[in-house]
């Protein structure tokens, strides 16, 4: 199993990484195909999403599809909705799209959410650019910054592990899933689709969310940025 980011609070936590909701997906995946266990694979996200897993079967990474991804891997059902979320430092607050425009950004230049920060929310000051997700949060809890762009699930998973640090203010309507993501041309894509709907459909995947994450996605309000 590949993934990038450890620890990825609520995704994957602990050493060795064996707690959180995709460690716990792991597990149920392996144990699903009659696998005997999972061995996890880190792998930097740049090359995750370029279509290296190094060995790996398959990737959880809190992945989103996209067109780019998808000629490079190949990627099964999304496991979890994950419409953008809003993640900002304690004592920063925004009920509207007009306060969100006003506070200080930052964003990852290898993140899908980058371009909704810039043609959605339109900041009035110019977002401050790192590399990816591991030095935004770097930018954020440094003050530099109030809010960063994430999936609503990876930002809630964060909210939890700091709360006296940080919390979830919105999320923005639409969105994609998060999903696992096989080498291109891998025959296992069928198998871990089809565990994946039955991991969702006896409630394994919601189990996960409600342990690992605290809230869903109706816990969190929407912040409208049209109209």
């Amino acid at each position: 199993m590949a993934t990038a980011f450890l620890p990825a609070p609520g995704f994957w936590e602990g050493d060795p990484p064996t707690s959180g909701l995709e460690a716990g997906l792991a597990r149920a995946l392996a144990t699903h195909l009659g696998l005997d266990g999972v061995t996890v694979v880190q792998v930097p996200f740049a090359a995750l999403v370029g279509g290296e897993l190094r060995g790996a079967d398959l990737a959880l990474s809190q992945l989103t599809p996209t067109d780019t991804r998808e000629r490079k891997l190949d990627f099964t059902t999304p496991y979890l909705r994950a419409p953008a979320g809003i993640l900002a430092r304690r004592g920063v607050e925004a009920p509207d799209l007009k306060t969100l425009q006003g506070l200080r950004w930052v964003t990852s230049r290898v993140s899908t959410l980058t371009p909704i920060v810039e043609n959605r929310v339109r900041p009035s000051s110019t977002p401050v650019s790192t590399e990816d997700r591991t030095g935004a949060l770097r930018v954020l809890r440094a003050g530099r910054a109030d809010v960063l762009m994430l999936d609503l699930p990876v930002a809630l998973g964060l909210a939890r592990a700091e709360p006296a640090r940080v919390h979830v203010i919105g999320q923005l309507s639409g969105g994609e899933g998060l999903a696992a993501a096989l080498p291109e041309g891998s025959s296992n894509l069928e198998i871990v689709d089809s565990a994946i709907h039955s991991l969702q459909a006896d409630g394994t995947i919601d189990d996960l969310v409600l342990r690992w994450l605290g809230e869903s996605e109706e816990d969190v309000p929407l912040i409208a940025t049209e109209g």
